[in-house]
């Protein structure tokens, strides 16, 4: 076969470890935070020297940024990639996915296009996970996104496996395709030699501006972007923390914090008790929808989660809510539930023979969907799915897209305005997007709880049939996922840090979760240094968790760990520094010597057994 042709995108972010909360302005300290290649880009840069080395070729890394962003690249070209170009203006700044992802289309056009572009899963800053699959629509290319293993490469075609939390998919698609690459294809990218580093210092890495791609000047920048950021604050208080001082009595505090934990696990919170209908602060003429993802027939939970607050963003907006439906025959059941859950109105976009999710044929549905019936928002849930339907959408509908996004409200004047947490939730970004429509917004699964249930509730029903159901992506195999991530199933995690001092003494946290039928998970260093598995890490590049209790023991509560477990619905804490960060975001937490308490309450919770 002819030799490949491989661009990777990558982007350069603050180091999250290193950002902290200034202690008497509360604001993010940006300055002095080493900047550092997005972890996950690391992976795409690895993939694509693998292919490079087993079937020959030429590796081209390219970033938008300002100059400072070079170092990035030298950093790739160190690892072994052959090309670096800066794609860089000043017109190109403040640039949301959609704008980035045109930029970059544009600059890779430049370059003659590509038979592989590569890019990481996710930037660790904002967890978009958009700017891969809106590049493909931009180009015009099949997307494949979430790959866990590129198993062969030919002339035309390519053979991947793509991994989502709840299934997998041997897919063929024809070259030239855009990846998007799971942190866990390669497990640990490359080191480079001194040779490499010597190199990668030296070289000329070319400058390319927005005339030199040929750029749209409307569509760069802040100033074509669909979305924008209108506030930057610090995350409010959600946690009202209950400390106390274990030192002195050790059993006293130990019965304290089991008593908490027996509290927060008799708490209900499956789905709201009961749903009290705002008052409307505006009139709209569109509805309001949200997209229900599902594995065939069954739905994920996180659909009907988001679709209880689209219920109280509908009634603010005094106009129906909708849910949307995309599959065959075999996914109608879906069709009464959604009315059960709250919907006034169901769309079903059916796909004759697609129950299982199909990037083109699916954005096609959609897409026909909203130019038809043109809502005023769209909600997605935020699975892997859903959040690549949600970017390939936005681009064929020419729209707004906000990720991640935990919280919102409308102002005076009907503009719905959706907040995120950025840098691991150490800032709150809200957005808004006001030109175009429908603003679109991937949602946080585990932040809202379903509204209950009513069985045979009933709406209306509007029924599309796609006819065109052309895809360039092949099914070659598919199994739904049995194994599961048991952080995320767990209700009780305990967490593990530093101070647990070593490996051996991670025994002491098992015997304690095995005593709560828990399960035990650690910090981003003890998986780093191989103390623990590495998908038993918790954290920003490791697994967002949200169980009924979280239990962390000798962790100080750093950013990239803190992204990984708010979502909790209880989260205690026991460390012996009272100004570890971990206790400003904790329900309840003792002052104590992890190697005192924990070994105390296990020997209360055996008698007790």
């Amino acid at each position: 076969m002819p030799e490949l042709k491989i661009v990777v995108s990558i982007k350069q972010v603050p180091d999250a470890d290193d950002l902290r909360i200034d202690p008497v302005t509360n604001n993010l300290v940006r300055e002095g935070v080493p900047a550092i290649i997005n972890p996950p880009d690391l992976h795409a840069i690895e993939e694509a020297v693998r292919l490079k080395e087993k079937y020959g070729g030429k590796t081209i890394v390219i970033t938008m940024g300002p100059s400072q962003a070079e170092s990035a690249l030298r950093e790739a070209l160190a690892m072994g990639i052959d090309e670096a170009y800066l794609i860089s203006d000043r017109a190109m700044a403040g640039a949301d996915t959609w704008a980035t992802s045109y930029t970059l289309s544009r600059a890779i056009q430049k370059l003659g296009g590509a038979d592989l572009i590569i890019f990481g899963r996710r930037a660790i800053d904002g967890e978009t996970e958009q700017v891969g699959p809106q590049t493909a629509k931009w180009l015009g290319l099949p997307v494949i996104g979430y790959v866990s293993e590129i198993k062969s490469v030919e002339k035309d075609k390519i053979v991947v496996t793509r991994t989502t939390e709840f299934d997998e998919q041997v897919i063929e698609a024809p070259i030239p395709a855009v990846l998007t690459i799971l942190e866990g294809t390669n497990n640990k990218p490359r080191q480079p030699d001194i040779m490499s580093l010597i190199r990668a210092k030296t070289v000329k890495i070319p400058t390319l501006n927005k005339d030199d791609i040929k750029a749209d000047p409307t569509k760069i920048g802040l100033a074509g972007s669909p979305t924008k950021v209108i506030k930057v604050q610090p995350p409010p208080k959600t946690r009202k923390a209950e400390i106390i001082d274990g030192k002195k009595d050790v059993e006293k505090a130990a019965e304290w914090f089991l008593n908490k934990i027996f509290e927060a696990l008799k708490e209900e919170g499956s789905t709201l008790k009961e749903y009290t209908k705002p008052k409307a602060k505006v009139k709209v003429n569109s509805e309001i929808w949200v997209y229900v993802d599902h594995i065939e027939a069954k739905p994920n939970r996180a659909s009907y989660e988001i679709m209880s607050e689209a219920r109280r963003i509908a009634d603010l907006m005094g106009t129906s809510l909708a849910a949307v439906i995309i599959g065959g025959e075999g996914v109608k059941s879906l069709i009464d539930e959604s009315f059960e859950y709250g919907a006034d109105k169901v769309y079903f976009a059916e796909t004759k023979g697609y129950d299982r999710y199909d990037n083109e044929i699916y954005t096609r549905a959609l897409s026909t969907l909203i130019k038809k019936y043109k809502p005023e928002v769209l909600f997605f849930p935020g699975t892997r799915n859903a959040r690549e339907l949600a970017a390939t959408t936005a681009i064929e509908v020419n729209t707004g897209l906000a990720a991640d996004c935990t919280s919102f409200d409308v102002d005076d004047k009907g503009v719905l305005l959706a907040t995120r947490p950025d840098f691991g939730g150490k800032e709150m970004s809200t957005i808004i997007c006001p030109k175009s429509k429908p603003y679109m917004i991937t949602t946080r699964a585990g932040v809202f709880m379903p509204l209950p249930k009513v069985p045979g509730r009933k709406g209306e029903l509007v029924r599309e049939e796609i006819d065109d159901l052309f895809t360039r992506l092949k099914v070659l195999d598919y199994r739904i996922l049995e194994k599961r991530n048991i952080l995320t199933e767990s209700d009780i995690v305990i967490g593990v840090g530093r101070g647990i001092k070593s490996p051996e003494n991670i025994k002491l946290a098992e015997e304690f979760a095995s005593l709560l039928g828990g399960v035990v998970g650690v910090s981003k260093p003890l998986a780093d240094m191989g103390w623990y598995p590495k998908d038993r890490q918790i954290g920003q590049t490791g697994t967002t968790i949200r169980p009924k209790v979280y239990i962390a023991l000798g962790i100080s509560g750093a950013v990239q760990h803190l992204v990984g477990i708010l979502s909790s619905r209880k989260i205690g804490a026991i460390n012996l520094d009272p100004n570890a960060s971990i206790f400003e975001n904790c329900d309840f937490g003792v002052i104590g010597d992890i190697f005192e308490i924990v070994p105390k309450m296990i020997e209360i919770l055996k008698k007790v057994r």
